[in-house]
């Protein structure tokens, strides 16, 4: 049975004895609950050790004893320390200041207990609440004949089948009949929802402290395109970071955006990219006043996360609306070491992949819309959002997003200090008991952002293996093949592990004698390396949509590309090295020495990624570039757009 805390933060021993032994009666008699709530209460310099305990769930502040002072302080601390969690009013008489966000109010005469106690639990019901997953598994239990879509019909197609049943039996019974249709009226559409999924949408919503959630079923990748297609249009500038994901360039594409491409720091030495520096920012900024949008990724794929509410207040006061890529950073609302997110920080948009870190399964993914967006236009947004949802849309991977939500509500600060410690204890012991390095900020940066404040996610742990001579490609080959352990990525001299709220101590000591046996063998001396290039950001040229769509030609690609008839050129497509998924060029973008000889690594140097944009042609890779005439009719429609 789960156990939740309610604590009464008031300077009055003796109304909280009160109080506390009172709900304490009620809450015995309470037989038929699910969850067992336990009382206490303490003085308001004890309330940050009470936010600490992972099971307190509710603190209700008592403004008779605390007066206005200590009253804001507590709720502040409340705020900043557990987001999540319910605070509750005790009032004398007065209404709570227009500030505060209490998530209930109660007289502190109520002298009915059993009013109180109720009062209590239903909030913590609506936060435990799950009305899609719910809606979901009673319409299974009902165990109603399927005359609609899919075809498996609840699995039926499989499971009589000598053939698949095999498949059948190891995805398990209810993936297949939770495999529904718009056709089951009572669990709602995600095109347009009016209740379960709509009630679960607003329970994330307030969860992650936003003033509307979405829910999108495939990935943060269609998430920032539907920003970016209710925010753009045909001309309109976005001032982006150039290490954005390879949808946020697909939007531009499609929205026939703008770029000011931002350059990004770079750190050469693990061939990490960074965060755009601060200034670079500001000055983009400043010579592009007109643009509409300004998009950042924080977390980054290797954990740097910006200093983000100066960066906001800069492009709002510029009337520029920001989008923060938090694909790698939805837990960040749920531990006081990992705030602000982008939400508090004032964004307007942000994306979350609520798979990657937290409970959902792979494709499940929200859009955030902040509290203090202009003229939001809902109707309008959800058109945006049908547009790229399909209309069978996953109804597990729904209620993934529900379920996850309600773990993170409830335990999330439990599990992400739990996850924080065990990356904490991975770090000390790689410093201590291997010769390889656990990188930080510092070490991941670049010089050029030492002064922006920039932090580390410390759920992402880099490990540079070759400064013990120790090759990175080779020490992930041996950490699956050998010890059967899959890390995130890796670089030329560093690998990178996620920790998440699914880590256990079992896994980190075998990652701990995997990590103790390949120190063994290491040689000790650095490894001799060839820095693998991130090269420089060149000239736009033409419209990224332009490009993608104009008339083009495939040109081959060598070796010595960088000396070839490539240079010089613009280039059609993406080309994106994946993982991470950072475009190396982008459409419309001029093609130079530095970045062919970059892109020509790549493919011929790095098998153990994936290469997007190359084609191949009769086993040859080649690369799109426009036709001369195209490129120069593209690069007069520029200037016009600019001018």
């Amino acid at each position: 049975m789960a156990i939740c805390r309610v604590v009464l933060v008031t300077e009055e021993t003796s109304f909280g004895n009160r109080w506390v032994s009172e709900l304490k009666q009620v809450a015995e008699a309470d037989t038929s609950s699910p969850i067992r709530l336990r009382f206490s209460h303490c003085k308001a310099e004890q309330l940050k050790e009470q936010l600490y305990k992972g099971a307190t769930q509710i603190i209700a502040l008592d403004e008779g004893s605390l007066g206005e002072a200590h009253l804001d302080e507590c709720y502040d601390l409340v705020r900043a320390t557990r987001a999540e969690i319910d605070c509750i009013l005790i009032t004398t008489s007065k209404m709570p200041d227009e500030d505060a966000d209490f998530e209930g109010v109660i007289s502190r005469a109520e002298s009915n207990y059993g009013v109180v106690y109720r009062t209590l639990r239903r909030e913590l019901f609506e936060r435990t609440a799950t009305p899609f997953a719910d809606a979901l598994k009673e319409y299974v239990y009902a165990a109603k004949d399927s005359w609609h879509t899919p075809g498996h019909s609840s699995g039926d197609s499989l499971s009589s089948s000598p053939w698949v049943v095999d498949f059948y039996r190891f995805m398990g019974e209810h993936m297949f009949n939770t495999d529904l249709s718009v056709s089951v009226k009572n669990l709602d559409s995600l095109m347009e929802p009016v209740s379960v999924i709509r009630q679960a949408q607003n329970l994330a919503a307030k969860t992650f402290g936003a003033r509307h959630t979405y829910y999108v079923t495939n990935g943060t990748s269609t998430s920032n395109k539907v920003v970016l297609q209710y925010l753009m249009r045909h001309g309109d500038k976005v001032i982006v970071d150039r290490n954005c994901h390879k949808s946020v360039h697909h939007a531009m594409i499609m929205s026939g955006s703008v770029p000011v491409y931002l350059e990004s720091s770079v750190n050469q030495t693990y061939g990490v990219y960074g965060p755009v520096s601060k200034a670079k920012i500001f000055a983009a900024i400043d010579a592009n006043p007109e643009s509409r949008l300004l998009i950042l990724t924080s977390c980054t794929y290797d954990g740097l996360r910006y200093d983000l509410k100066p960066i906001i207040d800069y492009a709002h006061e510029h009337d520029i609306q920001v989008l923060i890529d938090e694909a790698w950073y939805a837990h960040g609302n749920f531990h006081p070491e990992l705030r602000p997110t982008a939400l508090e920080s004032g964004a307007d948009f942000v994306t979350h992949s609520t798979h990657k870190m937290l409970s959902a399964f792979s494709q499940a993914s929200m859009i955030h819309i902040g509290n203090q967006v202009k003229d939001f236009d809902a109707p309008r947004f959800r058109e945006d959002l049908n547009m790229h949802t399909s209309t069978s849309p996953q109804y597990g991977m729904i209620a993934s997003l529900d379920v996850a939500r309600k773990q993170m509500s409830i335990e999330g600060f439990e599990v992400l200090a739990r996850t924080l410690n065990f990356a904490q204890e991975i770090r000390d012991y790689v410093e201590q008991h291997t010769p390889f390095k656990s990188l930080g900020a510092q070490d991941l940066c670049d010089k050029e952002v030492k002064d922006d404040n920039i932090k580390l996610d410390t759920t992402k742990v880099t490990i540079d293996v070759g400064c013990a001579g120790l090759s990175a490609p080779k020490v992930q080959s041996e950490l699956f093949n050998d010890f059967g352990i899959q890390v995130e990525k890796n670089t030329h001299n560093t690998i990178t592990l996620l920790v998440t709220i699914g880590t256990t101590e079992s896994k980190v000591l075998r990652l701990k004698q995997a990590l103790h046996k390949l120190s063994q063998s290491a040689p000790g001396k650095p490894i001799q390396y060839k820095h693998q290039s991130i090269p420089a950001l060149s000239a736009i040229r033409v419209l990224p949509r332009t490009a993608y769509f104009g008339d083009g030609e495939k040109l081959l690609l060598t070796a010595d590309a960088g000396k070839s008839a490539l240079v010089g050129r613009v280039v059609c497509d993406e080309i994106v090295p994946y993982p991470p998924g950072i475009p190396l060029v982008v459409p419309g973008q001029e093609l130079s020495a530095e970045i062919l000889a970059a892109i020509a690594n790549y493919v011929f140097e790095r098998k153990d990624l994936e290469m997007h944009g190359i084609q191949s042609l009769n086993g040859q890779p080649h690369i799109r570039v426009m036709k001369k005439d195209a490129e120069e009719k593209g690069k007069a429609e520029l200037a016009q757009l600019l001018a």
